[in-house]
């Protein structure tokens, strides 16, 4: 199953067990923390975290003047990365740069090592598409917060607000969907 709610997946699990769940979860996209991440564990769900980096947003690389260009980048469409999204989602970001300095590794490498200590049934899925990228992010493994530095960086996370929430549930075919299939047309 993927990008479903609470209700679809208890429906679902109620027939057959489900043994994981692939759904949208990084720092920007928390829907997943009200009652899909408890719900699967609960139950023993594995949930496969897509878009760990936000689509590159928590990686730092992308900023108010990046563009996308190719007809194929899916990126154009994702709320948070719409110029005004990048710069309201600044704030979240510049605390993903202080711990990432304060740990010597990159903002991917926090955002993945975050998400590894949350949940132990949470398995995080970047996509990437250079060597480079996908041994920066194996190494997020290595990156380890003391119980402190993991709540401070909670605590800061929660502050911020999200600007672009793209949400778990796809079935509705909001904005993203939509835009998606318009520009195959």
């Amino acid at each position: 199953m993927s990008q479903v709610d609470v209700d679809t997946l208890a429906a679902a699990h109620a027939v057959t067990p489900v043994a994981a769940l692939q759904n949208i979860y990084s720092m920007v996209e928390r829907d997943s923390e009200k009652s899909v991440i408890p719900f699967c564990l609960t139950h023993n769900i594995a949930l496969v975290a897509f878009s760990p980096i936000a689509s590159g947003l928590l990686s730092g690389k992308i900023t108010t003047q990046t563009e996308f260009e190719a007809v194929d980048d899916v990126r154009k469409f994702v709320p948070q990365l719409t110029k005004e999204n990048i710069a309201g989602n600044q704030p979240l970001l510049d605390v993903v740069s202080d711990f990432a300095q304060r740990k010597h590794a990159t903002m991917a490498q926090i955002s993945l090592a975050w998400m590894l200590k949350k949940y132990p049934n949470v398995v995080p899925i970047p996509g990437s598409k250079r060597l480079e990228r996908i041994l920066e992010n194996l190494a997020a493994s290595d990156v380890e917060f003391s119980d402190a530095e993991f709540e401070e960086l909670q605590k800061r996370l929660d502050a911020c607000t999200v600007y672009g929430n793209r949400g778990c549930v796809e079935t509705e075919q909001t904005s993203f969907g939509n835009n998606w299939k318009k520009a195959q047309q």
